[in-house]
């Protein structure tokens, strides 16, 4: 379940072991390849909607502490990735994958953001090689994520925001998961906070919503399908971890108003959300 995050601003790069947040710009425009004019609601472009919200239920421990967190539950991808800073560049590498970020000099408005950009990304493996092109310009590229079913998910922040970009190895095809959830401007979500791929790769959950909101939302890479899981605002989810039978996964909420993280369990067969408790301390640090 590790994948790299990696920030453009001093070079940073961490392993991490679940979702990662930021802040999305509201006016996206597709990159080349993108599937043009995603609108869900009308399954425009084969992009189908799946109706049958979950359920929220409560446990007995809502008001008290989590007791502990079973982490042997948790499906971890094993694949090893290495990342290369050189100068003006970044590149990623895991198995026959290999992505390479472009920075160049901020212009403009980009300028109060960041000294640097990121102009233009590829992505070559055994299967072709696929150039991206987002626009507007990442501030930074947040993390990189490759699934079981040859699929890139790609994580950057914007000036008010973030995008997640999921790209397919095989035919190149680009799809932006912000668009999933339009407004009545047609205007996509304005972040993406915690994503993770299933265990077979052929799903993945994420946070998705608008600075200061965050619902979550499930798409099938295969099906090309998309589930707003529930209507439920859990205002941001830092944290999503699959379980290993791919059928269920769990995920952290925290309200802007309380200290206290809260772990969640949404059942894709008994189609509901269940609320287990309060995180420890020492359990929210070992799910970051």
């Amino acid at each position: 379940m590790k994948f790299v995050q990696i920030m453009t601003v001093g070079a940073i790069v961490a392993l991490v072991i679940s979702g990662c947040s930021g802040k999305a710009i509201s006016n996206q425009q597709l990159p080349q390849n993108e599937v043009e004019n995603i609108e869900v609601n009308n399954t425009k472009e084969g992009v189908k909607k799946v109706d049958g919200k979950a359920t929220i239920e409560t446990s007995k421990a809502t008001d008290k502490k989590v007791n502990s967190v079973d982490y042997s539950q948790y499906y971890k991808n094993q694949a090893r990735s290495k990342v290369i800073v050189s100068g003006k560049q970044i590149v990623w590498k895991n198995k026959d994958v290999t992505f390479t970020a472009k920075l160049i000099k901020s212009q403009g408005e980009e300028t109060a953001e960041a000294n640097e950009v990121v102009d233009s990304i590829k992505i070559k493996s055994k299967r072709g090689e696929q150039l991206i092109q987002l626009k507007p310009r990442p501030l930074r590229v947040n993390s990189l994520f490759l699934s079981k079913s040859n699929q890139v998910a790609l994580h950057v922040s914007d000036h008010e925001g973030s995008r997640l970009v999921l790209i397919n190895l095989s035919d190149g095809t680009q799809t932006i998961v912000n668009r999933f959830m339009m407004n009545s401007d047609g205007v996509g979500s304005e972040k993406i906070d915690a994503y993770n791929w299933s265990p077979d790769g052929k799903k993945i959950a994420f946070g998705i919503g608008n600075l200061g909101s965050s619902y979550i939302g499930v798409y099938d890479v295969e099906r090309k399908s998309y589930k707003h899981v529930s209507d439920k605002d859990f205002t941001l989810i830092p944290f999503i971890a699959w379980h290993k039978d791919g059928k269920n996964f769990d995920f952290v909420s925290k309200a802007d108003d309380s200290p206290q993280s809260v772990l969640y369990t949404y059942s894709e067969t008994k189609k509901s959300i269940i609320k287990k408790g309060s995180l420890s301390k020492n359990d929210e640090q070992k799910l970051s």
